[in-house]
């Protein structure tokens, strides 16, 4: 940027002067929501802009910063993410200067007294809660991405600097499309006064939504208008029916969009190892998009950008194949590959070297990459459990990647066809560009201690109670009421035509009794049901193979044989079974109408799993003189597992006693009562809902307290409920485990640690890999102890916070506590990985730099609260780790 480092000093009169200075040199006319945003800047106000990716909503907070140093005020810029700081950090000091912009990060401070301050939103949290000096003279807060309000894990982060940062302080959100703007603008009017909120739905750069369908392109929305017309099939040459759909080969795919000039793209795979696999198959099938000069100039910033990096790590990181993928102009990008690798791909696609780059979608999150073209492999996507379809807001962030402001006159997203492509569904997305925003916020102990330390027991609960979530709430108990006013009408109505019918309260009092038999024959139902199964189950883990067996089903015969007997699962064993029919197969629990009886034996062949046509035969004529016996035996046992109630006896008599059970009128009556029964239970399950979510986080919050006095962190002092020393260790931790980690350092569970053993132990409170055996215990005496100590400490606290009714500690994951061990001792990256695998730990460079960095973060917050010994372990420990690969490279 050709902007002046320096702005001009701002007067009343000076506004239009301070936007024509800003602007200067951008080579472009402002859009008409960044003028407006510029003009609520300058009244004064807070601010909320939201506007598609890519549209320049940045350029905003970049004025808000420039305001702030026009003025001699400071700015702090906040990103969710550090290395989108990182790029900021980058950015802002070609435009601003290098001595007016700082960073602070976490892992890094960098002229933190700077006029402009860049930062991850934790930092600020933090420093809000700490007092720091550095927010005296704080001027403005611009908080990038705002929408990141939603996140499940971090989204609370958000709303503690909304409500907490001094009012004086204005507040600038940047944010995604979303349908709810208002209400999120009308939630900061409330909590930090006026509130300027500018949308905007305009694109600078128009993008098509495109299908990918037998080699061609075809608008999404004519290819599902079209399959409306003719649900058997399309007719239109250009758009393949469902039942034609062909799976297409990226290769063809990335070679189409070369030939329409749709490069450099952003392939969306969903999967790392299908983006590492996508490279890989590109390599092998010899694609390369570069020229000549291309490919050295990518030579030789891979070489220089990776220099550092030990040639041990390197070969275990498989450099070489990552830096022919880069040459030939294409790459990888997720989170499982190491941090410098990624920085690497972003330079180089951000510099039009890099032609295709196949991502997953932590792409889409806040990285500055935009591109030319996304493709979308597939609109689903596995979220842990199952695959869902892509929501609004997941497929507006990454089709909102596609067209790159100033250099493309059109962005296009396309979707690959697919048999199982729901192309109304996405049609629906692509006429769904805002998403709603949900708060996620709910109190935690490290925030109830800094809440209740400076604003006192109930002006903190009170701000809970003014929190985004409760807002939401309380804007849906209007509509909610008016339901059950509804309904409480419908109910009266109903029983208004009750009493018409002759129903009173001897009605009442038969339908109550006939409701609770109703209710005891389901129950009965459910123990009969439960004792057969677990009669059966019983039954089946005492079978051998050999063993013939009663069936009694039509579906299977009257008998089986035994051929093997699966009891891993004890919940759920299973028998693979040749039957008297000749079926073969597995039978479980439910297969069975009664316990299983033995009846006889047969002598297997060998090679018994896998039974010829013959084998089989012989094994039939072998149980055919058995089936008489079986009948025998399951005459026997009929009726054996049914269970009676004396309950139901008395009130079936009961209902035969009532007058009214011999009433021509009953069954009316009946349904009528039943009717009106449901609609009062609606009512009344209603308002029991309107109850709880009325004031549900401020009850959350007096839970969390009253837990924390009972634990003494919290106590009264001089008639005032006040932080503890307990308390205010707790109140510097700040992790999702943030009691569990309080509660060890209170106990001294860690305390005879040495760095690498105190490294290991705080590994099993934040890093979760994925286990695949159980992990073998350390060699180290101290190490096991504190490790089983630390498992202790959990499953109490876990239990605590379940006495208070509150969500319970989530067990620790010990299968990264050897791995960060070793590698604080000075092990090296690729015995690291080697040994990962074989202790039964997947893990990538990638997910070990991550899991180290939040180790790192929590070691650096013990290093701050604990004792002076495991403080300075800590901080050694920090040192160590900091190291090789785990070095942010991004600075």
């Amino acid at each position: 940027m050709t902007t002046s480092s320096e702005p001009p000093s701002e007067g009343p009169d000076e506004q239009g002067i301070l936007v024509e200075s800003f602007l200067s040199g951008e080579g472009f006319d402002p859009d008409p929501f960044q003028l407006e945003a510029f003009a609520a800047l300058d009244s004064g106000r807070n601010l909320l802009v939201s506007a598609p990716t890519g549209s320049g909503k940045t350029l905003v907070g970049e004025y808000a910063a420039y305001r702030s140093l026009a003025g001699g005020g400071r700015c702090f810029y906040t990103t969710p993410i550090k290395a989108l700081s990182n790029q900021k950090f980058r950015q802002f000091r070609e435009r601003f200067g290098p001595e007016n912009v700082g960073l602070l990060t976490g892992d890094h401070s960098i002229d933190a007294d700077a006029p402009i301050v860049v930062m991850t939103t934790e930092v600020l949290r933090n420093m809000i809660y700490g007092s720091s000096s550095a927010l005296h003279d704080l001027d403005c807060v611009v908080m990038d991405e705002i929408h990141y309000l939603g996140d499940r894990s971090r989204g609370v982060v958000w709303e503690e600097i909304i409500l907490t940062l001094d009012p004086t302080v204005r507040l600038v959100g940047l944010s995604a499309t979303l349908s709810n703007t208002d209400e999120l603008g009308d939630w900061i009017s409330e909590i930090r006064g006026d509130t300027a909120v500018v949308l905007s739905d305009h694109r600078p750069v128009p993008l098509a939504h495109m299908l990918y369908t037998r080699g061609d392109l075809v608008p999404v929305r004519a290819a599902a208008e079209h399959r409306r017309r003719s649900r058997t099939g399309y007719h239109d040459e250009r758009v393949a029916g469902r039942q034609r759909a062909q799976w297409a080969k990226r290769q063809d795919v990335i070679e189409h969009l070369d030939d329409e000039g749709l490069l450099p793209a952003i392939y969306f795979v969903f999967s790392r190892a299908g983006c590492d696999g996508a490279v890989a198959q590109m390599r092998r099938a010899r694609l390369r998009l570069t020229t000549g000069d291309e490919a050295r100039r990518i030579g030789a910033h891979v070489d220089a950008a990776c220099a550092q990096v030990p040639q041990q790590d390197l070969q275990a990181l498989d450099f070489q194949a990552f830096r022919a993928g880069l040459v030939s102009g294409i790459a990888a990008h997720h989170a499982g590959m190491l941090p410098l690798f990624r920085t690497v791909v972003e330079e180089l696609f951000s510099a039009g070297l890099i032609k295709v780059v196949f991502a997953t979608e932590t792409l889409a999150l806040g990285i500055h990459m935009p591109a030319r073209a996304v493709v979308l492999e597939k609109t689903t996507k596995f979220n842990g459990d199952t695959h869902t379809m892509l929501t609004a807001s997941e497929y507006s962030q990454i089709t909102g990647r596609a067209g790159r402001r100033g250099i493309d006159t059109k962005g296009t997203a396309v979707v690959l066809e697919q048999a199982d492509l729901d192309l109304e569904a996405l049609s629906a997305l692509v006429d769904t560009p805002r998403f709603p925003l949900i708060s996620a916020f709910a109190p935690d102990y490290s925030m109830a201690v800094n809440l209740v330390e400076q604003l006192g027991v109930d002006e903190a609960t009170s701000l809970i109670g003014r929190s985004f979530a409760q807002f939401q709430t309380d804007r849906t108990l209007v509509s909610r009421s008016r339901a059950i006013e509804q309904r409480a009408e419908e109910r009266d109505r109903m029983r208004a035509s009750l009493i018409e019918a002759g129903g009173d309260e001897g009605l009442d009092a038969y339908m109550a009794v006939r409701t609770e038999l109703s209710r005891l024959e389901r129950r009965a139902e459910k123990a009969t049901r439960d004792d057969r199964l677990s009669a059966v189950r019983a039954a089946m883990l005492k079978q051998t193979a050999g063993s013939v067996i009663t069936v009694g089903r039509k579906r299977f015969g009257m008998v089986a044989t035994v051929l093997q007997v699966r009891t891993d699962i004890q919940s759920d064993p299973a028998l693979l079974c040749l039957t008297d029919t000749g079926w073969t197969g597995w039978l479980r629990q439910h297969d069975f109408a009664a316990p299983p009886i033995p009846v006889g034996r047969v002598d297997l062949p060998k090679g018994r799993r896998k039974l010829d046509g013959r084998a089989k035969r012989a094994l039939v004529q072998r149980m055919e003189h058995l089936r008489g016996k079986a009948k025998g035996r399951m005459k026997n046992t009929g009726g054996k597992h049914q269970r009676k109630d004396p309950r139901i006896t008395a009130a079936r008599r009961a209902l035969r006693e009532n007058p009214l059970h011999d009433d021509p009128r009953i069954d009316k009556l009946a349904r009528l009562h039943e009717r009106w029964a449901r609609a009062d239970a609606d009512v009344a399950a209603l308002e029991a809902e309107i109850d709880a979510d009325a004031d549900s986080l401020a009850r959350r919050f007096r839970r969390i307290v009253e837990l924390l006095v009972d634990l003494g962190y919290l106590d009264t002092i001089e008639g005032t409920l006040r932080a503890t020393d307990a308390g205010r260790l707790l109140a510097g931790v700040h992790t999702e485990q943030d009691l569990f980690v309080a509660e060890c350092l209170r106990r001294g569970v860690w305390e005879g640690l040495d760095p690498a053993g105190l490294a290991a132990v705080i590994a099993t409170v934040v890093a979760h890999p994925r286990t695949e055996s159980a992990v073998r215990e350390p060699s180290d005496e101290t190490l096991r102890q504190a490790l089983s100590e630390t498992s202790r400490v959990a499953e109490e606290v876990a239990a605590i916070e379940r006495s208070h009714k509150l969500p319970a500690t989530p067990d620790l994951d010990a299968g990264l506590a050897p791995v960060l061990h070793h590698w604080v001792s000075g092990g090296a990256l690729s015995s690291i990985l080697a040994a990962s695998w074989q202790e039964g730990v997947e893990l990538t460079a990638g997910d070990f730099v991550r899991s180290a960095r939040l180790v790192i973060d929590v070691l650096a917050q013990v290093g701050q609260v604990a004792e002076p010994e495991l403080a300075r372990n800590a901080r050694s420990a920090v040192g160590s780790l900091r190291r090789g690969v785990v070095l942010d490279h991004m600075t």
